[in-house]
C-alpha cells in the first residue's frame, strides 16, 4: 500500500472525538470564565461605602450593569449622613429650592427643571440685578419632574415669572416616575409625576413615594417595595424588570455586562421611538404629552397672574427638533419661549461643555435673551 493510500485509509478510520474530551473543553473554558468573573470582582470592586463618590472608570465600568434595584440598596442608608448624595436629590417632599438671597426691587424669576435651567438661573443673576432667580431643580429632572414641582410650588408665592425646562435629552423620558428607570447608568431615586392624556386633557398619576424618607421605608420593605414595584411597571414607560430587580447576575461581573448592554440598547430603542439625532415622531404619546403640559402650564401660570416661559434645552448633535415638537403648542398658546438652538447652534461643539452644558459664555448669552423675552411678555 502505497504512503498516500496509507494516508487516506487511516483517515477514513479516525474517529471524532469523545464526548468526554469535548465536555472536559467545556468545563476548562468554564473553570476559566468563573476565574475571570471572580478577578474582576475583587480587583474591580465597587466602593462599599456610599459617601464613596470617587470610584475609578474601571469600577464604573464592571458596575454598571447591576441591577437599579442593587445598586439602591447598597448607596442607601436611613441615616442622611451616611446615604449616598445622589439618594437625597430630587425629591417632591419637601421640593429642593434656593431661595434668593435678596429680592428687594427685584423680580423673582423660578426656575423649574435640570442642571441646565440651573445654569441659566446663575447667568441671569451675573448679567442682571433687577431679577432674582429662584431655582426647583433635580439632576437631570425631565419635563414632567418640572411640571410636578411646578404644581406643587406655584411660583412659591413671590414669582413673576416662572420658567419651565424641556431638554432634547429627556423628552422620551417624559412618560416615566423615576429616574431609576431610565438613568441607567446611575441610580436616582428620585420620583416624578406621571402625565396621562385623556380626552386631550392631562390626569396626573403621583408617584408611590415623595419623599427620601419615605423610600428609605419602602426600599428595606419587601412588600411594600414589591407594592411600589407595580406602581412603576404599570405608569412608568421604561419600566422593565430585568433593569429593576435584583438577582443572582449581581454578583457576576460578566453577567452584569450583559444586563448593561441590554440596558442600553432598551434606551437607545425608546429614545429613537421619539426624539433623537434623526427627528422626532409628533404622533408619539411623549411628544402629545410635553405639548398639554406646555399649554397647561402657560394657563396655570397667567391665571396665577404669572409670566410662563418655557426653555427649550437641545443638547449637541439634537439640531432643533425638540423645539420643533413644541413648536405647535408654544404657538397655539402664545406661550414664550427661550429656544437655546437660536443661540447655540446643537452642531456648534465650541457652544457646548464636555458634560452637555452650555459654556458660561453661551449662559450669559441665554440670561440676555430671556430677559427680552420677559420685556417682551411683560405688560406695559
Amino acid at each position: 500500500m502505497s504512503q498516500l493510500s496509507s494516508f487516506i485509509f487511516s483517515s477514513e478510520r479516525a474517529k471524532p472525538p469523545r464526548a468526554s474530551t469535548a465536555l472536559f473543553l467545556g468545563l476548562w473554558i468554564l473553570i476559566g470564565l468563573v476565574t475571570i468573573d471572580i478577578l474582576i470582582n475583587v480587583v474591580f470592586s465597587y466602593p462599599s461605602n456610599p459617601r464613596n463618590v470617587s470610584a475609578s472608570a474601571l469600577q464604573l465600568y464592571f458596575d454598571y450593569g447591576r441591577s437599579q434595584e442593587g445598586k439602591l440598596r447598597r448607596a442607601t442608608r436611613a441615616d442622611r449622613s451616611r446615604t449616598a448624595p445622589i439618594t437625597l436629590a430630587g425629591w417632591y417632599e419637601p421640593l429642593p429650592i434656593v431661595e434668593p438671597t435678596a429680592v428687594a426691587n427685584r423680580t423673582v424669576v423660578t426656575f423649574y427643571g435640570m442642571s441646565h435651567a440651573v445654569r441659566l438661573a446663575h447667568a441671569l443673576a451675573r448679567v442682571s440685578n433687577r431679577f432674582a432667580p429662584r431655582i426647583v431643580a433635580a439632576p437631570g429632572a425631565t419635563a414632567n419632574w418640572g411640571y410636578g414641582a411646578y404644581l406643587r410650588d406655584q411660583g412659591g408665592g413671590t414669582s413673576r415669572v416662572v420658567v419651565l425646562a424641556f431638554m432634547s435629552g429627556n423628552l422620551p423620558m417624559i412618560n416615566t416616575m423615576s429616574a431609576m428607570t431610565w438613568n441607567t447608568g446611575y441610580a436616582m431615586p428620585y420620583t416624578a409625576d406621571r402625565f396621562l392624556l385623556e380626552d386631550g386633557k392631562l390626569k396626573v398619576v403621583h408617584p408611590p413615594y415623595e419623599s427620601f424618607d419615605d423610600y428609605v421605608h419602602i426600599l428595606f420593605d419587601r412588600q411594600k417595595w414589591a407594592k411600589a414595584l407595580s406602581v412603576f411597571a404599570k405608569y412608568d414607560s421604561m419600566y422593565d424588570s430585568l433593569i429593576i430587580r435584583a438577582d443572582f447576575s449581581d454578583h457576576s461581573a460578566l453577567l452584569r455586562l450583559l444586563r448593561r448592554a441590554y440596558a442600553l440598547r432598551m434606551i437607545r430603542q425608546a429614545r429613537h421611538a421619539v426624539l433623537d439625532h434623526q427627528g422626532f415622531n409628533p404622533n408619539s404619546d411623549e411628544v402629545k404629552v410635553a405639548q398639554e403640559i406646555v399649554r397647561e402650564f402657560a394657563a396655570r401660570a397667567r391665571g396665577e397672574g404669572m409670566i410662563p416661559v418655557v426653555y427649550v434645552v437641545n443638547l449637541y448633535g439634537d439640531s432643533d427638533y425638540l423645539f420643533q415638537a413644541l413648536k405647535p403648542a408654544l404657538d397655539s398658546a402664545s406661550v414664550p419661549y427661550l429656544n437655546s438652538a437660536a443661540i447655540a447652534s446643537p452642531s456648534a461643539p465650541r457652544k457646548y461643555l464636555p458634560d452637555s452644558h452650555f459654556t458660561a459664555q453661551v449662559d450669559n448669552e441665554m440670561a440676555r435673551a430671556l430677559i427680552r423675552v420677559i420685556e417682551r411678555a411683560s405688560p406695559h
